[in-house]
């Protein structure tokens, strides 16, 4: 079995696999491996940046009638493009009376807890009526940027051989950008262990090391 190496920062090489093909041969029969593309793969990284918003994320809750006469308040980001502001841990609830001689003076508040920057929750006691709570925490807007790396040195894919792409744990996002024998210009994603396309066939994986792992991939006729 052998290899061609394509040195970049991104690697993808062809593995030519020349006994196993002519052992799918008959005796005496052409060359059946055809070129389909050529390739490269890309990397991309993405730069994430937080600024704060005057938008507030609340959450609310009524504390229960007897028993314990607690609630909790869950407080999620206003957005999919916000998160909650984890410093903002001291923000003070505002109490509204339900029912009963004056609950609010006598409520009692647990610390604001940060399960992730897009969850939090607080906990609330009455001790005498019922209650409800309200609790406002600042958010952050989140800006993501994608860069693309410098792609690799162009490679063929032949039907029946194999080729490895070198994936850095660092990137973001990685895809093989091709151009197919009939002209197509395709992209194919690498996303975890699926096939790239019925063509590109997903064989293994190889994370020994801690900086990056190599997908194998087939190329079927």
């Amino acid at each position: 079995m052998t290899h061609r190496l394509i040195p970049f920062a991104a690697l993808a090489f062809l593995g030519a696999l020349a006994g196993e093909a002519s052992a799918q041969q008959q005796p005496g029969a052409p060359d059946a491996a055809k070129q389909i593309g050529t390739c490269v793969v890309i990397l991309t990284d993405v730069t994430t940046t937080e600024t704060p918003t005057g938008l507030q994320a609340y959450g609310a809750c009524t504390t229960a009638d007897g028993g314990d006469r607690s609630c909790t308040a869950e407080i999620v980001p206003t957005g999919p493009d916000v998160i909650l502001d984890v410093t903002d841990g001291d923000s003070l609830a505002s109490c509204l009376p339900a029912d009963g001689d004056d609950p609010c003076a006598q409520i009692q508040s647990g610390p604001i807890i940060f399960q992730s920057e897009r969850h939090a929750t607080q906990n609330y006691s009455a001790y005498v009526g019922r209650a409800r709570m309200t609790v406002a925490i600042r958010q952050k807007r989140v800006h993501k940027q994608w860069h693309d790396r410098p792609p690799t040195e162009q490679f063929p894919l032949i039907a029946g051989r194999v080729f490895d792409v070198l994936r850095y744990r660092s990137a973001a996002a990685a895809r093989l950008q091709c151009t197919m024998a009939d002209g197509d210009q395709r992209i194919f994603p690498i996303a975890g262990n699926a096939d790239l396309s019925p063509q590109i066939r997903f064989v293994s994986k190889n994370s020994a090391e801690p900086a990056y792992e190599v997908l194998t991939y087939r190329v079927t006729p």
